[in-house]
C-alpha cells in the first residue's frame, strides 16, 4: 500500500532547490510585478500572442499592482488568484535569500506539505479551472 508521503509531486519545493533558479525566476516576476504597478508596460504575455487566447495567468501582475496598492476588489475582479501567486512568490523569492542550512530545512518543510497535502497541485489544477471558467463561459 503507498504511503500518503508520495501522492503528489513537490512542485513548488524542486523550484527552491535551485537557489540561482528561485532567484532569476523571483527577479523577473518582481521586475514585472513592478513595471506594472508603476503603470509601465510588463511583458506581453507569449501564450496569448501566439494562441490568440489569454493564459491561465492573464491579469495577474495587474492584479497583483491593484494588491500592492491596498485595492482588493479590483485585484479580485482582475485575477481570483492574485493573492495566492503573490504569497507564492514571496514564499520562493524569501527561502532563496536564507542562509544555506535555513534554506535546505524550509525546503525540506515545504517538500513534506507539498507531497502529504498536494497543495501546489490542488492549486494548480483550480487555476486550470477557473481560466475555463474565465475563458469560456464568462466571455459567452
Amino acid at each position: 500500500m503507498p504511503t500518503r508521503d508520495g501522492l503528489f509531486p513537490s512542485l513548488l519545493a524542486s523550484l527552491m532547490s535551485e537557489r540561482t533558479t528561485s532567484l532569476v525566476m523571483g527577479g523577473v516576476v518582481g521586475l514585472q510585478f513592478g513595471l506594472v504597478t508603476a503603470g509601465l508596460p510588463g511583458w506581453p504575455c507569449p501564450f496569448k500572442a501566439v494562441f490568440g487566447i489569454p493564459c491561465p495567468g492573464c491579469g495577474l501582475s495587474t492584479a497583483v499592482g491593484f494588491l500592492l496598492h491596498g485595492n482588493w476588489q479590483a485585484a479580485m475582479t482582475k485575477h481570483a488568484f492574485a493573492p495566492v501567486f503573490l504569497l507564492g512568490a514571496m514564499l520562493v523569492l524569501g527561502v532563496s535569500l536564507l542562509p544555506e542550512p535555513w534554506r535546505v530545512t524550509a525546503i525540506q518543510k515545504i517538500s513534506m506539505i507539498e507531497k502529504r497535502t498536494g497543495i501546489t497541485a490542488w492549486i494548480m489544477l483550480g487555476l486550470l479551472v477557473y481560466w475555463g471558467f474565465r475563458l469560456f463561459w464568462l466571455r459567452a
